[in-house]
């Protein structure tokens, strides 16, 4: 099977290229390497079943032929970190959002299944835990920025619900 993943560069999606590799499937990572690190990838850079396409979740010309190609997608790419989403809210709020769309855009157009990873982040104060899907979410105020990561998965979400 042919698997695009978004943000494979990731602490995370380096992880799980190096499982769908030792799985026997294609994996073709998207990365734009602000967080993610080609360094995470080393250990399987000589996978003949590796493809690396530095690239961002914005450029539908990178995304598209992907898409079409793979089988599978598992939309792990996001602006992640607390000094990133300080000073550069705007990218933030355009990589999460407009990225997940664009995907889940893609991934309805060639009929493709899909995977998007979330966060507890979007349970912001909520001290329940263990935490289930169905809980609260209790925020602050939209004057601190800090926010704005967790309000960026929580449309992810609803845009995947809406798509599905």
């Amino acid at each position: 099977m042919k698997i695009l993943l978004t943000g494979g560069a990731g602490f995370i999606g380096s992880h799980l290229a190096t499982e769908l590799l030792g799985r026997g499937h294609e994996v073709f990572v998207v990365d734009n390497l602000s967080t993610g690190r080609l360094e995470n990838l080393r250990h399987i850079q000589s996978n003949a079943g590796l493809h690396l396409k530095e690239g961002n979740v914005l450029d539908l010309e990178i995304l598209e032929p992907l898409v079409e190609e793979c089988d599978e997608v598992y939309h792990l790419a996001a602006a992640v970190g607390v000094r990133l989403i300080m000073e550069k809210p705007v990218d933030t709020i355009m990589t999460n959002v407009r990225g997940a769309e664009n995907i889940l855009e893609l991934c309805r157009k060639h009929s493709k299944k899909i995977f998007i990873a979330s966060t507890s982040e979007i349970y912001g104060k909520n001290k329940n835990g263990p935490l289930s899907e169905d809980d609260d979410r209790i925020l602050g105020s939209t004057k601190k920025q800090r926010w704005a990561y967790a309000n960026t998965k929580t449309l992810d979400e609803f845009l995947a619900f809406a798509y599905r």
